[in-house]
């Protein structure tokens, strides 16, 4: 019985999480129209570590300040918040979110390769390896890539870097043993914060920005929902069921995207895009019995 709910309860903040991030594609690129890229992931990170400072308040929770907590802290908050985040606001100034979703979608890939290697707790087989190929199979039928539209790379390898870095994250992350998720996104996140501050003011100009009151709010909901929320269920996933089967998110974001656009923005949903997404669920579902959660 408890294992049947473990299972269940996974799946739940699997396809939570992946609606919280879906959404997220379409927020930054709000965002980065009046907003420059390093400035908005800082927002996004204040506006998130005051959410979880006022939540460790209430709850009279302290947050842990060891040497080993530090360090954790420090690394996610690189790999998992200041490098992906920043790049993906850069690259979406040009790239589509649609691309953006796809190539994210390399995420899980890379995430199972390096727990492979490095996680000896995360139990891999060649069914994995097999699950995961299903559900990229199916990113390219609900995305429709053209490759001959890609003028310009470097949008598109600044995604692919953070992709990779939210890799090393999410199996670092694995490696922390018994840690609380609560405590983890709200280490990350205030270090974030802290290591932004210095590179927003080297980098870029805040002080002359003359940000929409539409990118001010989007700021404020991707600091709230997709930050503070989704890294708390994001760090929960990993605790209840491993690297692999959490990295599997990055197949659902960018079917809730289309899903999205196809009830707020009447963009079109086609055959293609539901065999897409016959092949995601077909792979998580494969992923999820080989690691055995």
């Amino acid at each position: 019985m408890i294992s049947i709910n473990k299972i269940f309860l996974s799946f739940i903040l699997l396809f939570s999480l992946g609606f919280i991030w879906g959404s997220s594609f379409i927020f930054i690129k709000f965002v980065v129209n009046t907003i420059t890229p390093i400035t908005a992931v800082l927002i996004r990170m204040a506006v998130a570590s005051m959410c979880l400072y006022l939540y460790l308040i209430l709850t009279q929770k302290k947050l842990p300040m060891y040497t080993i907590d530090i360090k954790n802290y420090t690394i996610l908050a690189i790999f998992g918040n200041v490098l992906p985040f920043v790049l993906v606001s850069w690259a979406e100034i040009k790239a589509s979110t649609n691309l953006t979703g796809i190539i994210m979608g390399l995420m899980p890939i890379t995430t199972v390769l390096l727990a492979f290697f490095f996680v000896k707790e995360e139990k891999i087989s060649k069914f994995t390896f097999i699950g995961i190929i299903f559900g990229f199979v199916g990113l390219l039928f609900l995305l429709e890539i053209n490759v001959n539209q890609n003028t310009n790379l470097f949008p598109h390898l600044a995604i692919v870097f953070g992709a990779f870095s939210f890799a090393v994250a999410t199996v670092y992350a694995r490696k922390i043993k018994k840690y609380n998720p609560l405590f983890i996104v709200s280490g990350s996140t205030f270090f974030a914060f802290i290591i932004l501050i210095p590179l927003v003011f080297y980098l870029e100009n805040p002080f002359i920005l003359n940000p929409s009151t539409e990118s001010i709010f989007f700021s404020i909901v991707l600091g709230i929902l997709n930050t503070a929320i989704g890294g708390f269920i994001f760090f929960k996933l990993i605790q209840l069921s491993g690297a692999s089967f959490t990295s599997t998110v990055n197949f659902i974001t960018p079917f809730i995207a289309v899903l999205l656009g196809y009830f707020i923005l009447n963009e079109t949903l086609n055959f293609h895009q539901l065999y897409g997404f016959i092949f995601i669920l077909f792979g998580i579902y494969i992923v999820q019995k080989s690691t055995n959660i």
